[in-house]
């Protein structure tokens, strides 16, 4: 019966409809201080109907029964605008998708995931020092259907599944704060030790006790491959984001083949990695998801595009229209955002600096893609002095402008690990990955206070 629905809603008169049905059911397990606190277990599902006419117009519905309903709202509204919108057609894919997974969360007890935060806090609470935790265990499961005037029908189901924690230190009044955090597009299975997970954030907090305040001034500095990923999403991702781009608000506007940074520097965005936090086999107007190169060898290479904005700019969509939800219209989104690893070990990025920072994690920050310009805290870092790592610090604050930071990149390191989170853009939240090796470049360098 929801098919017939939604092919009778397809079958309104206007050029473009696409319909995104989905069941979603997720837990999130918040344990403090071994006592698990917040739990929420829940389901959510609907329809979100999006038709273009002249514009744009969204609705979204409950239930099949109210479908098409929601498909003339919003076929109101796509002819209400004056301005029409460019829209390049393409063939409808028709394919069934699923995520791997060897452990379903819904055939784990509430019991063993409520577990998994006890455990965590078993290997951090005897520590000295240590005087609160907090750990976060977290699951989804979404069943979708995806279907458009074009002939698209797309069934799909995706796991995911991550652990958040973070462990407060204290001494002589002070407190630190430290977190870890991991997660993937997978079952049960991939949470397999907390306890190491719970005793890093200890240690990084407790290492933070004994740190001392950063320097101030302009130094060279080595990223870790966490700050790196953070730098390449927030810095340059969100400017090579096409509809910033078209709205005027990046500095890579129209600088296409242009030399953005130092020949060290490659980037790419791809959802299509397996088990990766970003990942997915289409995005949600129904493009097959693809890497697509950002900077390659320091060359601005490409932007990363809807249906829509790759028609504005006469480019074709690379499968980055991301939505939180059926009830949200999909805008363009990052996936995973990684800098590729080049050839040089740890140690040689140390060589040569008689006296920088090396910085590692985020705490997060400030970026105007518009200005080209940017903060970070990072969670911790050391004193570099004569090409090794000496004294740690604490509140590291990291400034400059965006391609003037990559243009001084001089050394990629071989190594490489990502980064997991929730990206915020216009009021919607999508799961993200970012990551890269170890870099070496100059900053400013401050207190995060």
């Amino acid at each position: 019966m929801m098919l017939e629905d939604i092919d009778k809603a397809l079958e309104i008169s206007a050029r473009f409809v696409d319909i995104t049905f989905q069941e979603r059911e997720s837990t999130s397990i918040v344990t403090k201080d071994g006592v698990a606190k917040d739990i929420s277990v829940g389901s959510t599902g609907g329809f979100g109907v999006r038709v273009l006419d002249r514009i744009w117009g969204f609705a979204s519905a409950s239930d099949a029964g109210e479908l098409l309903d929601a498909t003339r709202r919003a076929h109101r509204a796509a002819r209400a605008g004056k301005k029409e919108i460019t829209f390049t057609a393409a063939d409808g894919i028709v394919d069934k998708v699923k995520t791997p997974v060897k452990i379903k969360p819904a055939d784990v007890s509430l019991e063993e995931k409520i577990e998994l935060g006890q455990r965590a806090y078993k290997a951090v609470k005897d520590r000295d020092q240590v005087v609160s935790s907090s750990f976060t265990y977290f699951d989804s499961k979404i069943k979708g259907f995806y279907a458009s005037s074009e002939g698209a029908r797309i069934e799909s189901e995706s796991t995911k599944v991550a652990f958040f924690g973070g462990v407060f230190a204290k001494k002589n009044g002070a407190l630190q704060f430290g977190s870890e955090r991991t997660g993937a597009t997978a079952g049960f299975e991939y949470i397999k030790d907390p306890e190491t997970f719970g005793t890093g954030a200890a240690d990084k907090a407790i290492r933070l006790l004994n740190a001392r305040h950063a320097p101030s001034g302009t130094f060279k500095v080595v990223l870790d491959p966490l700050l790196t990923g953070v730098f390449i999403h927030e810095a340059l991702g969100h400017a090579v984001e096409a509809d910033h781009i078209i709205q005027g608000e990046s500095i890579l506007e129209g600088r296409l083949g242009e030399e953005i940074a130092s020949e060290q520097v490659t980037i790419y965005d791809d959802p299509s990695i397996p088990g990766s936090f970003g990942f997915y086999y289409y995005d949600d107007e129904g493009t097959r998801a693809q890497r697509t190169m950002l900077v390659e060898g320091g060359v601005l290479k490409g932007f990363l595009h809807s249906r829509e904005t790759a028609s504005t700019l006469g480019m074709t969509s690379t499968g980055n229209s991301r939505a939180q939800g059926f009830d949200y219209l999909p805008v363009v989104r990052m996936s995973n955002t990684h800098l590729e690893p080049m050839g040089q070990e740890l140690e040689e990025l140390f060589e040569g600096i008689d006296y920088g920072v090396y910085l590692l994690g985020s705490k997060g920050g400030e970026v105007d893609p518009a200005k080209g310009v940017f903060q970070f805290s990072a969670e911790e870092g050391f004193l570099i002095e004569k090409g090794e790592i000496t004294a740690p610090v604490k509140d590291v604050a990291l400034s400059g402008e965006i391609l003037r930071i990559l243009r001084d990149v001089d050394a990629v390191g071989s190594d490489f690990d990502s980064h997991i989170g929730f990206c915020g853009k216009e009021g919607q939240s999508v799961p993200v990955g970012d990551g890269g090796a170890h870099i070496r470049t100059i900053a400013a360098v401050g207190g995060a206070g």
